[in-house]
């Protein structure tokens, strides 16, 4: 028995191994370590501006308090690229927003996280952008998006279903940018793959 104990934990061991090895592979980083904001910086912050008291991290997770405004953007900015991460509401109505491509010069596209209109278009320039809402899960329960931003296309994917094809949109270039009006939420497992 402990021989075959032995041998089942060598193998979790070795695909858990090839796993993040191909994770590597892929090319993608991680967004967020986990610890501090590194990496990122509130929106329109200027110089010596202290840290809004509505973005923390607990748990190794980015949570915001639902408190308006600021948003909260990489420092890179990004051209085609593919991000994916995890999102949950932490409460039956919530009103949240994933920016790409975003510039203080040339207005956001923000892809909302709500649970009347998830997944849709915003503002930016693609509209009518529309996922079904029956794709996210339940409040509490983590959801998994994948975006892939190539050119003016833009691809999303809720919880490993395809939830919409666009196109149209501008700049070439921004950053990638999160949001909660008004009610708490949590991010995690940022991860970003640059494409050329």
């Amino acid at each position: 028995m402990i021989k075959l104990l032995r041998r089942l934990l060598t193998l979790a061991v070795a695909c858990g191994t090839v796993t993040f090895a191909r994770a590597q592979d892929a090319g993608f980083e991680s967004l967020f370590n986990g610890r501090d904001f590194t990496g990122w910086r509130f929106s329109l912050q200027k110089t010596g501006d202290p840290w809004p008291d509505n973005w923390k991290i607990k748990d190794g997770v980015i949570y915001l308090t639902g408190a308006m405004r600021p948003n909260l953007v990489t420092t890179r900015e990004f051209g085609d690229f593919e991000v994916r991460f995890e999102w949950r509401a932490l409460t039956p109505k919530f009103n949240g927003g994933f920016y790409i491509r975003c510039r203080p010069d040339a207005g956001n596209n923000q892809i909302r996280v709500d649970k009347s209109n998830e997944g849709a278009f915003l503002a930016g320039s693609i509209r009518g952008a529309k996922a079904a809402p029956t794709l996210q899960k339940a409040v509490g329960e983590w959801n998994e998006w994948r975006v892939l931003v190539k050119g003016a296309a833009v691809t999303l994917w809720c919880n490993g279903k395809l939830a919409w094809e666009a196109t149209g949109l501008a700049p070439a270039r921004g950053h990638i940018g999160l949001q909660a009006e008004g009610t708490p939420m949590e991010f995690r497992n940022l991860q970003v793959r640059e494409l050329r």
